[in-house]
């Protein structure tokens, strides 16, 4: 259990890193007039986070989602504080 924990944690982290790195992307992209590039770059992280947290559900179980949450809420904080 506590290794499921661990592993949801380590994967959480790294879609929340994925998923922060490309809304500060988008974000650039807006503010220099590129907004036809943001649309599919918001369906990717989107769906890339729904998908995510789906298969931890599905195969790892609570404990595995529980970690994937807070590795992704870490990834968060970590990239609030660097903005």
């Amino acid at each position: 259990m506590v290794l499921h924990v661990l592993l949801g944690f380590l994967a959480g982290a790294g879609l929340g890193y994925a998923f922060f790195r490309g809304l500060a992307t988008g974000t650039r992209l807006t503010l220099n007039g590129d907004a036809r590039r943001t649309v599919p770059l918001h369906l990717l992280r989107i769906g890339g986070a729904v998908t995510g947290f789906t298969l931890a559900a599905m195969f790892g179980g609570a404990a595995a989602l529980l970690g994937m949450l807070a590795g992704f809420q870490a990834a968060k904080e970590i990239a609030v504080r660097r903005a």
